[in-house]
């Protein structure tokens, strides 16, 4: 029996006293507000451009670019991963080394949220490593410890079934106390913190009155009331109170709707309950919204999770068209031995195929999304893998140029002291004009640039040479595998995502105009000109 079947039935007893489910009018509002998602989005996003026209054309100073972009991290935070990590990135970038500890500490703090909810937990760390907690105001100092609670939430999530599920709790537990000793204690920080710790204490019923006697407070599709009402539900899940769980997910979700917040869990945890239930075409509805809102959102963390589901979802439909195929065969035993319901079992049967069909039209396109989801994983972790590559050889070839021209420059620095102390002015002035010392320079910042990317890429040349007419190919040489030739570099730093002349310029230390003709020239010797350069992107390491 589906869950509408069972509301009607609830709606019939109404009129003999009976009372029908409390979340029976939750239901149909999240079902409404589901429905209504492009235009939610819409004004979502009509709020976002609001915002970014205003500015429009107005110059900003430093301070206004920071509001700004805090700003607009604070609309996309749970609305787009990519689009609030751009924003709080252009902060962090712009106050790290900076004297001002303070806003970069919020920056950074912001930056290691969105980097949890995206499961980057190693990156998360190193960031939050940045800030200094001692210098930092109460107010800031919460919002750390926040953010370092929450971070060992998230890993703890990832780490159920294994020895370090213990070890993140206990330390999530440890900044709750930090967060509780400095918060007020009509705050926010201080009742949410105090409640999660009870209730990891085992004191769920006080944790339960803390948190319901303080949502009177919250607004409906406000981020803090999803957040309140999705940790109510975990309690009443601790407790085993089924029915008041479901309540508060419904309520939880209800207001991640209707504030367009898409970075949420509470659908997915209300598919589990439905599915538990048996109301399987409901739990794959509400399983299908929420695989849509995470990939919108771009968090790979909520894909894990909801994707672990789809092996129960699918077994669950397997199970049942089992069943429905063996009440087909029962249905069309009794067709033969009594004909008098004949009329009545064709009925059934016909209604039972039908089932078994749109069954098993559910199951391929659960299948497609599956699909879909595996490629979208595998291309990011391949990205992940390129990309982790590529910062290992060059920080290496950094570390390694810096420390030669450190020392090329002490040994030109005593070269030119001797001159200035023996007062041989001539060739001092000689040894200041020459351009020798800058030249090695460069044919050694090319030297090592050349190996590591070669390195990386080690089929490089040959790849770019596939894209060239037969005529216009790199010739081998000796040392092809150890050094690029201007095009070719100018090919390396368009594959590396530097496409800009200016850019590419300075890098080679050329002009503007010469590395125009360059790529001019390259595109006119290449098979396909126009798509040449995104070619080129899209070499592999390997």
């Amino acid at each position: 029996m589906t869950r509408r079947t069972l509301l009607l039935f609830f709606l019939c007893l109404a009129s003999l006293g009976i009372s029908a489910s409390d979340n029976a009018a939750l239901y149909a509002t999240l079902d409404s507000l589901i429905s209504h998602y492009n235009r939610l989005t819409a004004e979502k996003e009509q709020r976002i451009n609001s915002i970014q026209q205003r500015i429009s054309g107005i110059t900003l100073t430093p301070e206004q670019n920071y509001d700004l972009n805090m700003r607009l991290y604070d609309e996309y935070v749970a609305y787009k991963f990519d689009s609030a990590y751009y924003y709080i990135d252009k902060n962090v970038k712009a106050l790290r080394g900076t004297p001002d500890h303070e806003r970069f500490a919020a920056s950074a703090v912001r930056m290691a949220h969105i980097l949890s909810v995206s499961g980057l937990f190693d990156r998360a760390r190193k960031i939050l490593e940045e800030v200094t907690p001692d210098s930092l105001s109460n107010e800031q100092k919460i919002a750390y410890y926040n953010q370092q609670s929450e971070l060992n939430l998230y890993r703890s999530e990832m780490a159920q079934y294994t020895d370090y599920f213990t070890e993140y709790i206990q330390q999530a537990q440890y900044y709750r106390q930090l967060i509780m000793q400095i918060a007020p204690q009509n705050s926010q920080d201080y009742i949410f913190n105090m409640a999660t710790y009870i209730s990891e204490q085992g004191d769920n019923d006080k944790a339960i009155k803390m948190l319901e006697s303080y949502l009177v407070q919250l607004h409906e599709g406000t981020r803090d009331y999803s957040i309140i009402t999705s940790t109510l539900a975990y309690f009443y899940q601790k407790q085993g109170d089924t029915r008041q769980q479901e309540r508060y997910l419904l309520l939880s979700a209800i207001s991640d709707e209707r504030g367009a917040i898409r970075e949420n869990n509470s659908l997915r945890s209300l598919s589990e309950i439905l599915m538990a239930q048996g109301n399987n075409d409901e739990a794959y509805h509400y399983l299908i919204q929420a695989i849509s809102e995470a990939r919108f959102y771009g968090s790979r963390l909520r894909m894990m999770q909801v994707g672990r589901m789809a092996p129960q979802v699918l077994q669950l439909y397997d199970m049942q068209r089992s069943r429905t195929q063996r009440n087909t065969y029962i249905y069309m035993g009794i067709i033969s031995l009594i004909s008098l319901i004949l009329l009545a079992i064709m009925y059934d049967t016909l209604k039972l195929y039908r089932k078994k069909k749109a069954a098993s039209r559910q199951i391929e396109i659960m299948n497609q999304e599956l699909t879909a989801q595996n490629i979208q994983i595998l291309g990011t972790n391949n990205e992940m893998k390129e990309v982790n590559r590529i910062k290992d050889e060059y920080i290496g070839r950094f570390l390694q140029l810096s420390s030669n021209l450190i020392k090329r420059s002490e040994e030109h620095n005593k070269a030119l002291n001797r001159l200035a102390r023996d007062r041989k002015l001539e060739d001092l002035y000689a040894e200041l004009k020459s351009q020798q010392f800058i030249n090695g320079g460069i044919r050694m910042f090319h030297q090592n640039f050349d190996e590591a990317f070669l390195n990386i890429y080690p089929d490089f040349i040959s790849e770019v040479n596939k894209l060239m007419t037969d005529d216009n190919r790199f010739l081998p040489s000796d040392d092809s595998n150890k050094h690029l030739t201007t095009e070719l570099r100018i090919l390396a730093l368009i594959r590396l995502g530097i496409s800009d002349n200016q850019e590419i310029a300075d890098i080679l230390r050329s002009s503007i105009t010469t590395i125009y003709t360059y790529r001019s020239k390259l595109k006119a010797k290449a098979v396909h000109k126009e798509s040449f350069e995104d070619e080129v992107r899209l070499i592999a390491t390997y």
